[in-house]
């Protein structure tokens, strides 16, 4: 039997598009029917400077400084489930954002039964379940998920451009070739490799500059999946433009849908948001 999923199984989904959470869920995702038509030579020294300038207009059309300079984000919108490609009941959430390391996301308002919210700092995170009116921390295995998710989150492999130089100094960047997606639609692709095995193929739009999707794989229970993350309708927030609706798919199949209602940028998040409350009565 398929295993229901609710708001907690898929906090990390709401991140993925501003840089914002990547928690628990880590990205589902799915597959991309896509055969390269003009397949890039990866061994030409030409690839990886042709990657990187392709990165570089990426984070230009972003919003430049503006977008490399987020020091904090308050996001908020709505999370909507899929079961086998069907659309599930939406889920108010607010995300809160402070660089480098901290995030916190909740579900639901009003009530603290009402809602469920999950912490992580570097390498801790705590969980509070509104339902079961308990506070927890997070298990080796969800920390162990979140930090993995850094490895594939697009907004930190962009912001991070210190990151692109040789090959021996971070991420392995690549031009990976140009396709037609759809009639009148061209991407250019760009390989990187965050570490040994791991490959991401971004999707850019050649007249934009903007992502259009971002594809993987990644180990899981089950084995190995193909995951993609699917950017649309990209709006400008305070100087940096962002996708107001992220999609993600496993297998080919969406699984869930996040559309953001308002991203705030450099505002003041409470330092107390992100510490543990030691009981129920804590919890703000």
């Amino acid at each position: 039997m398929r295993e229901r999923r609710t708001e907690s199984d898929w906090t990390g989904k709401v991140r993925t598009m501003p840089g914002i959470v990547l928690l628990v869920l880590c990205v589902m995702c799915g597959s991309t029917e896509i055969v390269l038509a003009q397949r890039a030579d990866l061994a030409d020294p030409r690839s990886r400077l042709i990657g990187q300038e392709l990165l570089k207009k990426v984070v230009t059309a972003r919003g430049g400084a503006a977008y490399t300079g987020i020091r904090t984000i308050i996001a908020s919108g709505q999370f909507t489930p899929f079961d086998k490609g069907l659309s599930g009941n939406p889920s108010i959430f607010t995300n809160y954002v402070a660089y480098p390391d901290r995030e916190r996301v909740e579900f639901g308002k009003g009530k603290k039964k009402d809602r469920r919210i999950q912490v992580n700092t570097g390498r801790s995170g705590w969980v509070y379940d509104g339902d079961a009116q308990t506070i927890k921390d997070q298990t080796a295995k969800q920390i162990e998920d979140y930090l993995e998710a850094f490895d594939f989150d697009l907004d930190r492999i962009l912001r991070d451009s210190r990151s692109w130089g040789s090959d021996d100094a971070g991420l392995r960047i690549r031009f990976y070739g140009r396709e037609e997606l759809r009639p009148g639609e061209r991407a250019d692709v760009v390989l990187i490799e965050p570490g040994p095995g791991r490959q991401i193929l971004i999707w850019i739009d050649r007249k934009t500059s903007l992502p259009i999707s971002v594809t993987y794989e990644k180990s899981g229970a089950a084995g190995l999946s193909r995951q993609e993350i699917r950017f649309h309708q990209y709006i400008d927030y305070d100087g940096v433009v962002f996708p107001n609706i992220v999609d993600y798919y496993r297998d080919g199949v969406q699984e869930s849908r996040v559309n953001y209602q308002s991203i705030r940028l450099n505002t003041v998040v409470s330092d107390g948001l992100f510490v543990r409350p030691v009981t129920i009565k804590d919890v703000k």
